[in-house]
C-alpha cells in the first residue's frame, strides 16, 4: 500500500485561497497548493470528481495522490457520503458522487430528471420512480411553502428559509448531511407541477450550500 505524502509545491499551484475560498490550508485536499477544497459537501463531491480525472492526477506522485485521496474521502463520510471505493469494491453511494452537476453543464440546460440525478443517484432515481403516484401527496403548493406526504412520511421544503424538512430513516441519518434526496424527495418532485419542480431543483442545485436540510 502506498504511503499518503502531502503534495509538494507544483508549477501550476496557487499561492493562496482563490478568493472566497477558506483562508486555511487545511481545509484543502492539496494544501500544499490551495487545491481540491473540500470544507463543504459539494466541494468535497467536486474535489472527488475532478481528482478522479487522470490529467488531475497524473501532476501528483503516487504518495501524494495517496495524500489527496484520503483527505477528500475523509471530508465525504464526514458529511456522510460514502467514496467511491471502500475495501477495494465500489460503494452504493458511488454512483452519487459521479452524478455531481456534470464538468462543464449548464444548470439551467438540465431536465428535471438530470437534476433529481445529481441529488438521488441512479439507484435511489429508481426507486423514486418505482413510487406509486397514488402514495404520494401534495397538501400546499405555493411560491414559497411545498408541503405534502410520501407514503407515511411528511415533506415540507420552505423556499423562502431555505429548507428541506423530511423524516424517513434514510434521508435523516444519511443524505441530510450531504444535501442530497432520499427516494421519498424524489418523488415527491416528481409529482408536483412540472415547471415549479425544475425551477426549484435549479435554484437548490445553484445555492445548495446555503440550505438545510433536516
Amino acid at each position: 500500500m502506498v504511503r499518503p505524502v502531502k503534495p509538494t509545491r507544483k508549477r501550476d499551484g496557487r499561492a493562496g485561497p482563490p478568493e472566497g475560498y477558506p483562508k486555511d490550508p487545511e481545509r484543502y485536499a492539496d494544501p500544499a497548493n490551495w487545491k481540491y477544497p473540500v470544507h463543504t459537501p459539494f466541494h468535497a463531491r467536486a474535489a472527488r470528481r475532478y481528482f478522479n480525472k487522470e490529467p488531475n492526477r497524473a501532476k501528483y506522485a503516487p504518495e501524494e495522490q495517496a495524500f489527496i485521496d484520503k483527505r477528500i474521502n475523509e471530508a465525504l463520510e464526514k458529511f456522510g457520503v460514502a467514496i467511491q471505493v471502500k475495501g477495494g469494491e465500489i460503494t452504493e453511494e458511488a454512483g452519487t458522487i459521479q452524478a455531481d452537476v456534470p464538468l462543464n453543464k449548464d444548470i439551467d440546460a438540465m431536465s428535471l430528471e438530470e437534476l433529481l440525478g445529481v441529488l438521488l443517484g441512479t439507484n435511489r432515481l429508481a426507486s423514486a420512480k418505482g413510487i406509486a403516484p397514488s402514495l404520494v401527496s401534495v397538501d400546499k403548493a405555493s411560491a414559497t411553502l411545498l408541503a405534502g406526504t410520501v407514503k407515511d412520511y411528511s415533506v415540507r421544503i420552505d423556499t423562502q428559509e431555505r429548507r428541506v424538512e423530511h423524516d424517513c430513516v434514510d434521508f435523516r441519518t444519511n443524505r441530510a448531511k450531504a444535501r442530497l434526496f432520499c427516494k421519498h424527495l424524489g418523488a415527491f418532485f416528481l409529482k408536483i407541477d412540472h415547471a415549479q419542480a425544475v425551477r426549484l431543483l435549479r435554484e437548490l442545485l445553484r445555492e445548495r450550500d446555503h440550505w438545510t436540510f433536516e
